[in-house]
């Protein structure tokens, strides 16, 4: 999904700040009612019609494979090839993407996933981000992005933003997104197109 579907100083750290705010919640008895609200948003994740394994077919010639997998805890992970031809930076290797989800309707979620970028040699690139609204269908049997939403940052290996794209208004940044659920025996791969003869 993320890769194939397109191509000040502070006085105190922030270590020292987590620290600070772990400490007044404890005190403040807040570590209870976070774990009651991570409770209830788990529970209203898991009856969502998006949890489960999804076989994303990415659009292109011929379309690619990308299992992902949406789980009950509003986490999220994509695999997807290995590699690809950045029109930049040519070779480019990809890590698995991982990202998380919530509800944006009864079939529908925004999900924000991101995903390492290094070169052939092994070099950190930076990272790509996506983030995308797909729709489960009525039967929950398949899900669709229509990619006019779909918003994809890339950075740098300093963090620094090199490239923004998409999001609501914008020109959609990439086709429709399609998939199907994934069942044991059958991985929800499409019929086979025939193919076209070469001579």
């Amino acid at each position: 999904m993320p890769q194939d579907t397109f191509r000040s100083m502070a006085s105190l750290s922030r270590r020292s700040a987590l620290s600070g705010a772990g400490a007044a919640a404890a005190a403040l008895g807040l570590g209870t009612v976070s774990r009651v609200a991570a409770q209830e948003a788990t529970s209203e994740t898991a009856s969502h019609p998006m949890v489960g394994a999804w076989l994303v077919m990415n659009p292109g010639d011929p379309p690619t494979a990308g299992p992902v997998i949406f789980s009950a805890d509003g986490t999220m992970s994509n695999a997807s090839a290995p590699n690809y031809v950045d029109p930049q930076l040519g070779l480019t290797f990809q890590g698995s993407a991982i990202g998380v989800w919530e509800p944006t309707g009864a079939r529908s979620v925004h999900c924000t996933l991101v995903q390492p970028l290094s070169a052939p040699d092994g070099t950190y690139l930076g990272t790509f981000t996506l983030d995308a609204y797909p729709e489960a269908s009525e039967d929950g049997e398949r899900f669709f992005d229509d990619g006019t939403k779909v918003h994809v940052t890339i950075r740098d290996a300093v963090n620094a933003i090199t490239l923004e794209v998409g999001g609501e208004g914008e020109a959609a940044v990439t086709p429709p997104v399609h998939a199907q659920r994934m069942h044991v025996g059958n991985p929800g791969f499409p019929a086979p197109t025939a193919a076209t003869p070469t001579s």
